[in-house]
């Protein structure tokens, strides 16, 4: 079987900057069909960041990683629970803005949004590095565009961890 959570990753990457983009304009436009676009665009992100967590940890769970790779797929999976926890934040003061007349609109949540895009962002490019970079999830075929062991030295930067190429199995 192959890998489920990168068919699934895409949507919530993709709601999410819907939503803020949706919101940001529907804000300044006051229009009040973006601002419904932007919440029902969080909602989805919600929902697809709940399948697309346990996705990757079903696939993390049967893959053969190399040590390397390893450290860096945790440390994907962490980044990843804190742009769950981040969306899920955001969607409960979205829900209080859409539907609380107390909670008003201002450019607080806007630059929450804004930063919770970027991490979310971050964590897209994290995901692709790991693919990318080390070959996660997928057969190797040696047809990447920089030698393997530059792309690996350069998540290691970001993601820490050494070079070795120990097989460690989770």
């Amino acid at each position: 079987m192959p890998p489920i959570h990168p068919a699934i990753v895409h949507f919530p990457i993709a709601l999410v900057t819907l939503s803020v983009f949706a919101d940001g304009f529907g804000y300044l436009m006051d229009n009040a069909s973006l601002q419904a676009t932007g919440w029902w665009a969080l909602v989805g992100a919600l929902i697809g960041a709940a399948i697309a967590v346990p996705a990757g940890l079903f696939d993390m769970r049967r893959e053969r990683l190399e040590h390397t790779a390893h450290q860096h797929v945790h440390t994907h999976m962490r980044v990843g629970f804190t742009v769950a926890a981040a969306i899920a934040g955001l969607t409960i003061w979205r829900w209080l803005i859409q539907y609380n007349p107390r909670f008003n609109w201002g450019w607080g949540y806007l630059v929450v949004a804004v930063v919770v895009l970027g991490l979310t962002l971050f964590q897209g490019w994290l995901g692709s590095e790991l693919v990318y970079s080390n070959g996660v999830g997928v057969a190797p075929t040696g047809q990447g565009t920089e030698p393997a062991n530059e792309a690996q030295r350069r998540i290691a930067r970001v993601a820490g961890g050494s070079n070795s190429s120990d097989r460690h199995s989770h």
